[in-house]
């Protein structure tokens, strides 16, 4: 899930494939944002609210996010 999860983070931000760690620091803009948000429903089947979602400041974050 972890490797799912950063890449479905790096296409939303338009990073390049394999260029985020889990311990990164998110610097992603809202547009980047709304879209994982969009991406984590359609691949992940999983629903995140944008304010729980804005809370996250690490990659790791987003991962133990859509974890729980």
């Amino acid at each position: 899930m972890e490797a799912k999860v950063v890449g479905l983070i790096e296409e939303a931000m338009e990073a390049d494939e394999g260029t985020l760690t889990v311990d990164q620091a998110l610097d992603w803009d809202s547009i980047a944002l709304v879209t994982f948000m969009a991406m984590a429903d359609e691949h992940l089947n999983k629903t995140l609210s944008a304010s729980r979602l804005n809370k996250c400041v690490t990659v790791r974050d987003v991962i133990t996010l859509v974890s729980e």
